[in-house]
């Protein structure tokens, strides 16, 4: 009997649209720490965008509620819109850090990071737009995720020894690490985003 109730499928929609608000979001990101010019208003409009994608988690809950037959289990539901809300937290975090730290210029370790962070957004992307037909062929894109996430990691610890041994004013230090801490926290939440399809795709299959 279930199978002739249809399924709300717009969740697939929901994803799309919030994996489009996070390229939005890395896109500003990365404009900002290459061209540092009005960067309070440029963390603002990054803002607006995070506020655009609470919107977005905030009907897909609402829906949730109110759907009896969903296309992939409730709880799986929950986590990946959680885990995409993560990542766009995550990037308006950094750019709020570097307006309040009052960072006179973003370093070319903080550039770096955040070319990877766009590389690593699109690859998402490309996961999650396997989710509707629960294509195999996520796999190497997930991969590309998980390649991504440590070379953010390794680039992390480097960053952070040159850092201890070079950077003589301990409150640069400090402003600094947390700043680089919340970029590669944003390779984490874009793995952990993988992660959850991957397992959703596992178990439709």
């Amino acid at each position: 009997m279930f199978n002739l109730i249809p399924k709300e499928v717009r969740f697939f929609d929901y994803f799309e649209q919030q994996s489009q608000q996070i390229i939005k979001a890395g896109t500003l990101l990365s404009e900002l720490v290459h061209n540092f010019a009005d960067a309070r208003a440029k963390a603002f409009a990054i803002k607006e965008v995070e506020h655009a994608g609470d919107q977005i988690t905030h009907e897909m809950f609402r829906r949730l509620n109110t759907t009896f037959i969903t296309p992939i289990d409730r709880e799986d539901i929950h986590d990946l819109a959680t885990r995409l809300d993560d990542v766009l937290d995550f990037i308006e975090a950094v750019a709020e850090r570097l307006v309040v730290y009052r960072i006179k210029e973003p370093t070319s370790a903080c550039r770096a990071l955040a070319e990877l962070i766009v590389a690593q957004i699109a690859a998402m992307d490309r996961c999650i737009r396997c989710l509707r037909t629960m294509d195999p062929g996520f796999h190497e894109h997930a991969v590309e995720v998980n390649r991504l996430e440590n070379r953010a990691d390794s680039l992390l610890r480097e960053t952070l020894a040159a850092m201890f041994e070079e950077q003589p004013d301990p409150i640069e230090v400090i402003k600094w690490k947390e700043i680089y801490e919340t970029l590669e926290a944003v390779t984490d939440r874009c793995e952990d985003v993988a992660n959850v399809i991957e397992g959703i795709i596992l178990k439709m299959a």
